[in-house]
């Protein structure tokens, strides 16, 4: 099965994830309002990981992967003792379990988008390097402003103690 599967097909499997987590997440701001924020996790994850594959980053690559089978497997988990109605929740889980494994496995081990994405790497346009590292700098950013900010919340609950 993974040698049909190459750079482009990796594409459109991820643009599907992020377009299935984004469909839930909107749905959940009418009927699972609870779940909204780890829903926009997922699908800002989704969408930085599509966005770092189409500027061709290795770390996008890699942190997908493992993006891809903690999501798998934390889908496989919740499934592990079901026995409740099946709802909206039951079919995203069980769509992006399956979705993230297939993902996660092109990402890591498919010959075909190994090459293909070495290839496409060397020869990318000048404009994909330039917004590549700008990408970069904004995901840095982002990541230090939110530790920030945990590291804020953490002070603020201990002082209030």
């Amino acid at each position: 099965m993974l040698e049909r599967c190459g750079y482009r097909a990796a594409l459109y499997l991820l643009a599907l994830i992020a377009t299935v987590n984004f469909s839930l997440f909107i749905y959940s701001q009418w009927y699972l309002p609870r779940l909204g924020d780890g829903l926009a996790i997922h699908t800002v994850a989704a969408l930085v990981i599509l966005l770092g594959l189409w500027l061709f980053s290795k770390i996008a690559r890699y942190a997908g992967a493992v993006f891809y089978f903690l999501s798998a497997g934390s889908a496989a988990f919740a499934f592990w003792d079901f026995a409740g109605p099946v709802h909206a929740g039951v079919i995203w889980g069980a769509t992006i379990g399956v979705l993230s494994l297939a993902a996660a496995l092109i990402l890591v081990f498919s010959k075909p988008f190994a090459r293909e994405f070495a290839a496409e790497r060397e020869k990318r346009p000048e404009y994909k390097k330039y917004l590549l590292h700008a990408f970069t700098f904004a995901v840095v950013v982002a990541a230090g402003a939110g530790a920030l900010v945990d590291v804020v919340a953490l002070f603020s609950s201990y002082q209030g103690q």
